[in-house]
């Protein structure tokens, strides 16, 4: 028996009610078991999880553009189903995508990946962005609008995190699922205690670098660590517009990932290709900026046929993805097997994107090559419009050679220390099994003279490398206290700088004997544009325990105990070669000893000095800078003669105090480095001499 239609009193021995409005009704007896074992079995199923693919097309609603207000469809872009279903075939856990702007990338590689985890699988994600006052940017103009648009406005917070005033760091949605900002600046204490499957970041190259206030990785292998709660579980997005060969974006995609490009059939030979740059025609050597819109089109790289916008159109919806190593024949057969890697690299261009007509992309050409700016406007397109990476000139600026060096001998013998010296330093470079060595005189004017240079074995095939290295300092200790001829007596050197990067802890070690006092310093070089290298940042100023001076790019701060120096390299390689190009009779110029065979003698150090050239290369967010490369292996003798010049600064000389023709100081008035002892002392060694 069923009740009567209709909302009433519950019936005595009822056990249910189903339908609800004008369907109500009561059930009892063997239908009300059999409706609550019907609901129990509906409640119990497992939900029926979509694909992002589906639930981007049955979910997403365009928000803004030409196509706002429209469902989510994978014709507009044919890229985005290649994206897709990359994604949904669970072959990768690392995503690296770059493509053009405007076209759609920030949408299908950082939004809806978000939207996913949180809606359809209802989990935690962690959002990585380089600096936290972007949080604010990415959730109100990207995030926000998007889910408003959809059904999932109503998991929205009314307060808190997210909310109209609310903080933008944690957003906790009613469904339970949270989205949680994570920078890459800041202290590591930040990202420490918060873990996620789930890790998608936008503008992957601004957090290439480890944090300032972090001794661990870099500011992304930091943010993975925090899906590490669930290894082979993870998820990792990062979406950018590629900056350089060096960004992380490009490195990621080029060296580690799957390196997949998207291929078409020609519709005129039926080749599977990948128009490129290279393969967009007309718009060179046209008069105006209307003939390049007119005359623009793409060619297909097999044939050379041109390819209207309509061939182009058909093509992308034709298209596959070919992975690195693979091959494709013209019935669309690939063989090969994908490189075995974790990470899928996917990129796409001005060809694929077809947001854009070829006209357009013709004028910006026609445009940018006629820019006042050539470089940025090379830059602009090959980064918006492209997705290749910015590849700046690599200008040599270093015209001196070894021959040059030869020739820059005085008439002083070997050993023998300028008259007119004001400071001698020496420079030293340790290995395992020789040490370099280079003494220069240095007049207060920066003029340097080379008075001796050599090499010395370190018995490290009878004894361990470390006691080695330090019989071998002792026992040059000893020559240094014995001097260099001078006048009528012998000059000790004011400073030797020991490279510290080879064995510190012994250099350091050796450098705290009584009987090293402070002549003999532990060096450090470090560069100030190459990635390979522990970067040189300059101080602000000087602290009570930490830096103690600051110099011409260098400065001195204690460690271990011990006075230590950081120098740039990249600065005083510079200057030492600026000191070999000047006139011998100029204020700055450096010259070497002579000998009756100073040709073949010096031979071997000027190619040393010559062993790296300057180029001019471009440092994401630091622009053109200057950087040292190898161009032969060896350049200990370089580095012994810019520590030894970075030293005579310290003691005091300067190019500069020269040209400011100060007053003649009485001869009994020393330099002074600005330094003191804790007993208050002077710091040099001859300042505290009569």
């Amino acid at each position: 028996m069923v009740a009567p239609r209709g909302p009433r009193n519950k019936p005595e021995n009822d056990l249910c009610h189903c339908g609800s409005g004008e369907e109500f009704r009561w059930c009892h007896g063997h239908e009300a078991f059999r409706c609550a074992f019907d609901r129990f079995i509906e409640l119990a199923r497992t939900p029926v999880v979509r694909t992002m693919l589906e639930f981007a097309c049955e979910e997403i609603i365009i928000p803004d553009g030409p196509y706002k207000g429209m469902r989510f469809d994978p014709e507009k872009q044919p890229y985005t189903k290649l994206w897709f279903d990359a994604v949904d075939s669970g072959k990768w856990r690392r995503f690296v995508v770059t493509g053009p702007s405007q076209s759609g990338k920030t949408l299908c590689a950082f939004v809806i990946p978000i939207l996913y985890f949180l809606f359809e699988m209802g989990e935690t994600v962690v959002c990585g962005i380089p600096d936290m006052s972007m949080a604010g940017d990415k959730w109100f103009q990207d995030l926000l609008p998007v889910i408003r648009s959809t059904r999932y406005e109503k998991y929205l917070p009314a307060k808190g995190g997210g909310s109209k005033g609310g903080k933008v760091t944690s957003i906790r949605f009613s469904n339970g699922a949270t989205l949680r900002f994570m920078s890459g600046g800041g202290g590591d204490k930040s990202r420490a205690g918060y873990t996620s499957r789930v890790l998608v970041i936008t503008e992957t190259d601004g957090m290439d670098d480890a944090g300032e206030k972090s001794d661990e990785a870099d500011k992304i292998s930091q943010l993975e660590v925090r899906t590490n709660s669930q290894p082979g579980e993870a998820m990792i997005f990062m979406e950018c517009t590629v900056t350089t060969e060096e960004g992380r974006t490009w490195s990621e995609y080029d060296r580690n990932s799957t390196r997949s490009v998207i291929v078409s059939p020609c519709p005129h030979c039926g080749e599977y290709v990948t128009p490129e740059r290279d393969h967009l025609l007309g718009w060179q050597g046209v008069d105006n900026i209307i003939e390049a819109r007119k005359h623009s089109t793409f060619h297909c790289p097999s044939c050379g046929e041109a390819l209207s916008d309509k061939h182009r159109e058909r093509m992308n919806q034709r298209s596959t993805l070919l992975h690195k190593g693979q091959e494709i024949d013209q019935a669309g057969e690939i063989t090969g097997d994908p490189p075995l890697t974790d990470t899928f690299g996917f990129r796409w261009s001005g060809f694929h994107n077809l947001f854009t007509r070829a006209a357009f992309l013709g004028a910006e050409e026609w445009r940018g090559e006629r820019a006042e700016d050539e470089a940025n406007a090379e830059k602009r397109l090959r980064q918006f419009f492209w997705a290749v990476p910015y590849v700046p000139p690599r200008m040599d600026t270093t015209p001196l050679t070894a021959a040059q060096v030869i020739k820059r001998t005085s008439k002083l013998v070997k050993g023998k220390v300028p008259e007119d010296c004001d400071f001698l330093t020496v420079g030293i470079d340790l290995g395992d099994h020789m040490m370099h060595y280079c003494v220069t005189s240095w007049r207060k004017d920066f003029t340097g003279h080379i008075v001796d240079y050599g090499i010395i074995g370190i018995p490290s095939d009878h004894m361990a490398v470390e006691k080695a290295i330090l019989v071998t300092l002792r026992e040059f200790r000893d020559t240094v206290m014995n001097g260099w001829a001078w006048k009528e007596r012998n000059k000790i050197p004011d400073q030797v700088w020991i490279d510290a990067g080879h064995k510190g802890d012994v250099v350091k070690a050796f450098c705290k004997e009584r009987a090293s006092f402070r002549r003999f310093l532990p060096v450090y070089g470090r560069s100030s544009a190459h990635r390979d290298m522990r970067a040189y940042l300059h101080p602000l100023k000087a602290s009570k325990g930490g830096v103690r001076k600051i110099g011409e790019q260098y400065y001195l701060r204690i460690n271990d105990g011990v006075f230590t120096v950081f120098v740039d390299a990249n600065h005083w390689k510079t200057r030492v070669h600026q000191a070999l190009a000047t006139p011998d009779d100029s204020p700055g110029a450096l010259t070497l000893f002579w000998t009756s065979e100073s040709r073949k003698l010096h031979k071997e150090f000027a190619k040393q000095l010559t062993a790296e050239k300057k180029v001019q290369v471009f440092e994401p967010g630091r622009g053109t800078t200057i950087a040292w490369e190898k161009i032969r292996e060896n350049n200990h003798y370089l580095d012994t003669v810019y520590y030894s010049m970075a030293a005579a600064h310290l003691c005091g000389a300067s190019l500069i105090e020269n040209n400011e023709q100060r007053p003649r100081q009485a001869a009994t008035t020393r330099s002074s480095t600005g330094i003191t002892m804790p007993d208050g002392r002077p710091f040099i060694i001859t300042e505290r001499m009569e």
